[in-house]
């Protein structure tokens, strides 16, 4: 049913537009004019003008056209120039980020150069610290990191080439993996340096008091008069009463009071099989399990024990043996 009424609604309109057509080719081409008069002054012939309508019409489709083209031109134009400055604007920004560029990867690139000099001094100074502390007693040196100077030329030059950011990754990631390598080296080194600081503070290497040496270790004339000599296992050093003596390294008290011709005796285990040994005080200042440093009073100086004089008398055993004390001053 809507098909059949659709074909119809067609049918009439069609024939509408056939009769009309028709009508229009029957009437023939609109010949109408319209006659523009001038009438001058003082009897003057009247000039007439006859303009078809046709003309006007064509005139305005024309002239409609044109304005139609002009407005067109006009707002093409307008576009093409909002872009064309939208496109300079952003041509200007790109130049002055390109200039900051240059100008930061220049910075970089002498900040990477300052810091590769850095690690060439580190490097150097790292090779210097272990001369000093004996470098056969070290860890091994990543090749990495190691500093290899050269022959005292200064050759230079080759042509100014602007560093490029790719070449400047690289630089960094060689600095950074460089920095590592010397870091893992740096703490093996504070760690082989504190080793041998502790080991040099529980090595006995100072005077235990000041004063004069009355007896040295050997063999000597025998204090107590009459004739012959005795072995004497270390040092007398003699001072006034009360003076202070000092435990000559870093360690532990494994013994502090009185033991026979000693008397007042303090005994100091340093590690490594090394004892200190303080004979004749006045009064000791430790007791047993107490750790001391290096330059620590331990006691007083006194004549307790088997003594002529107010002094101390110090030894030195390694193994339970005992050595010249002044091999160690």
């Amino acid at each position: 049913m809507y098909v059949t009424n659709t074909k119809s609604v067609f049918a009439k309109l069609r024939s509408a537009l056939e009769r009309n057509w028709a009508a229009r080719k029957a009437k023939g081409p609109d010949r109408r004019e319209y006659t523009l008069m001038f009438v001058p002054h003082h009897g003057k012939h009247v000039v007439s003008l006859r303009i078809p309508v046709r003309g006007l019409k064509y005139s305005a489709a024309a002239l409609c056209l044109l304005l139609v083209l002009t407005i067109g031109t006009i707002v093409s134009y307008r576009h093409a120039v909002n872009v064309a400055s939208v496109e300079k604007a952003e041509l200007e920004q790109l130049r002055q980020v390109n200039a900051t560029q240059s100008t930061q990867l220049d910075q970089l690139a002498q900040a990477t150069s300052a810091l590769q000099e850095d690690m060439s001094r580190i490097n150097r100074l790292d090779a210097d610290l272990r001369r000093m502390v004996n470098s056969e007693d070290m860890p091994a040196v990543s090749r990495s990191g190691v500093a290899r100077p050269g022959p005292g030329f200064n050759g230079q030059g080759g042509p100014a080439v602007k560093p490029q950011a790719s070449d400047l990754i690289n630089l960094v990631e060689d600095l950074q993996a460089s920095a590592k390598a010397r870091e893992i080296s740096l703490k093996a080194l504070r760690e082989a340096l504190l080793e041998r600081s502790a080991r040099l503070s529980a090595t006995p290497s100072i005077w235990p008091a000041g004063g004069d040496v009355t007896s040295r270790f050997g063999w000597r004339s025998s204090p107590w008069g009459g004739w012959g000599s005795d072995w004497h296992p270390g040092l007398d050093i003699a001072n006034d009463y009360g003076t202070p003596i000092e435990a000559t390294a870093d360690g532990e008290v494994v013994f502090s009071g009185w033991y026979g011709g000693y008397g007042n005796m303090v005994q100091v285990d340093h590690g490594n099989g090394i004892v200190t040994v303080y004979g004749h005080c006045a009064q000791n200042l430790v007791n047993v399990g107490d750790r001391v440093k290096k330059g620590t009073t331990i006691a007083y100086m006194g004549s307790t024990g088997y003594s002529t004089g107010n002094h101390v008398h110090y030894e030195v055993r390694v193994n339970g043996t005992a050595v010249n004390p002044a091999n160690f001053l």
